[in-house]
């Protein structure tokens, strides 16, 4: 006899053994007697929930199996995109900078007065431009090479905006970090404004030099052809 064919013996006379034992205890006995008592319809209900009973206390841990195995794919497939994603921005971040480099100093005032200019603002609404420091943690002074304050007074809001729109357009690499508007202190009706420029600290692109020409050596043939044809 195969040792498959022993294992199964042994199962069920064990099997066996515990059958004989729940018939013989107390509780299978008043059992028993208790659905023996009961009415037909009462004995079919009684049947029909211990079989559900069983039925499910045989698949509760195979179908728990399955559930779990089915949640930890999830958790899975969900770290492997994030790790994808991540990867991706990663090489992405890698890549050569595609951010224009600021404007000089001179030239981004400049460009400013030539804003405030077309903006037709009187004199006295002009307050002027100085460079001011780098405040706050939000951008490192390392990466700041200007800062910027433009004060202009008595604005109405439509000046504000349109002013604000042109000096954010000048460069994106020129970032308008700070808009302060505060009530004009004769008459309200206009704002004073300072808008604070950074301008960011992007480093000049590396321009490959051009490679050598190869110059062709005194004594050689080529060397030679080129005087013979330079007679």
């Amino acid at each position: 006899m195969s040792a498959l064919g022993n294992i199964a013996e042994q199962l069920k006379a064990t099997g066996s053994r515990l059958g004989q034992q729940i018939q013989e205890s107390p509780a299978y006995t008043q059992l028993q007697e208790r659905y023996q008592s009961m009415e037909p319809r009462a004995q079919k209900i009684s049947l029909f929930s211990g079989a559900a009973l069983g039925l499910f206390m045989i698949l509760f841990y195979p179908l728990s199996l399955f559930f779990a195995s089915q949640n930890t794919m999830t958790i899975y497939e969900q770290k492997r995109t994030l790790m994808r994603d991540l990867f991706r921005t990663y090489r992405e971040s890698s890549g050569q900078s595609n951010v224009t480099v600021p404007p000089p100093y001179e030239t981004l005032k400049a460009a400013i007065d030539n804003i405030i200019t077309q903006a037709s603002l009187l004199p006295e609404q002009n307050i002027g431009m100085i460079e001011s420091s780098a405040e706050g943690k939000l951008i490192p002074q390392n990466l700041v090479t200007h800062v910027l304050e433009v004060k202009l007074a008595k604005l109405n809001i439509k000046q504000i905006v349109d002013i604000g729109s042109s000096i954010v357009g000048i460069s994106e690499s020129v970032k308008l970090k700070d808009m302060i508007i505060s009530a004009h202190a004769q008459d309200t009706r206009y704002f004073d404004v300072t808008f604070k420029l950074y301008s960011l600290n992007v480093p000049e692109p590396t321009i490959e030099a051009p490679p050598e020409i190869e110059k062709p050596v005194r004594g050689t043939k080529k060397a030679k052809d080129a005087e013979g044809v330079g007679e």
